[in-house]
């Protein structure tokens, strides 16, 4: 992936990075990319399709013998039912020992599959294209976070929106700092994302990194703050791809908010991590509410 060079995104990450708000502080970073992949691309993304493509050919072996042992299941309950009847014994008795056996695979079933490709937001993994964009989001991620390799990243944790939506989103964790920047703070920032990707003809997919993850946000602390992850602490973040496959770009739009160590008593760090947002509305800051349109870009 190439890093698109423009001058209005740099301005506007600036103004993203450190922004303070009463003892918190934003700190967001907005890049563009091609999907030109350079040479290490290329190997990067050639091992990455090899291990999708293995991880399905082992999904498709665990069911088809899977089926067999059903098949052979069943196979066995006609057996014994046929049993049963010559020597006088209840059906439904001689099955319980099967159904036991039934429920003991199944779940060693489910928790081989689960770490297995499933169906995602991204679209169906038999599809070259998918294994593309999967790959090209995994490379975004690499590029734009170097210190971090995010080769593991799973199809789950991504999820599709609409670009309203994850406007509307950005809109409303950004509110409080664009009634500080001015009443053209938002509409100004969308418009420079609009200019690079043309948002109406964007796909929108956001990165939820699982929260099993010793420290699933560490990458944004330590990469956006340049901080230690366990000296603050994180009240939301949000990572959302913008993908033009006519522009042949991604952009990625992160930003976490963190509380300013020692700067809020403990009483109002906990009820600002369950709140988790402003009182505020919504639509509070829409650029142009009638519009019904986020951040005044019509999409």
């Amino acid at each position: 992936m190439k890093y698109l060079e423009d001058e209005k995104l740099t301005q506007w990450t600036s103004e993203l990075s450190d922004a303070i708000l009463a003892g918190r502080v934003i700190n967001g970073r907005i890049e563009a990319y091609t999907m030109k992949r350079a040479g290490t691309d290329k190997k990067y993304a050639h091992a990455l399709g090899e291990k999708f493509v293995a991880e399905m050919e082992m999904k498709e072996n665990q069911m088809a013998g899977y089926h067999d042992f059903l098949q052979k299941k069943e196979n066995a309950i006609n057996m014994r039912k046929r049993r049963s009847v010559s020597v006088g014994e209840d059906p439904v008795k001689s099955e319980e020992p099967l159904k036991k056996i039934q429920r003991a695979r199944a779940i060693s079933f489910d928790d081989i599959t689960s770490s297995v490709i499933v169906p995602s937001a991204l679209g169906d993994f038999q599809e070259i294209g998918t294994r593309r964009l999967m790959t090209d989001l995994i490379l975004t991620l690499n590029s734009s976070f170097p210190d971090y390799d995010f080769g593991n990243v799973r199809p789950c944790h991504f999820s599709k929106k609409t670009a309203k939506d994850a406007m509307e989103c950005c809109n409303f964790r950004l509110s409080e700092l664009a009634s500080r920047k001015g009443e053209y703070f938002l509409r100004e920032m969308w418009s420079a994302i609009d200019n690079v990707v043309c948002l109406a003809e964007t796909e929108v997919y956001s990165y939820v990194p699982p929260a099993c993850d010793d420290d699933p946000t560490g990458f944004l602390l330590q990469t956006l703050l340049e901080s230690e992850s366990d000296s603050v602490a994180p009240l939301w973040s949000f990572n959302y791809f913008f993908v033009n496959k006519n522009l042949k770009r991604i952009l990625l739009f992160s930003c976490i908010e963190t509380m300013i160590p020692n700067e809020v008593s403990d009483e109002e760090a906990e009820q600002l991590v369950t709140v988790g947002k402003y009182k505020t509305g919504e639509s509070d800051f829409d650029i142009d509410p009638a519009s019904d349109i986020a951040g005044g870009i019509p999409v």
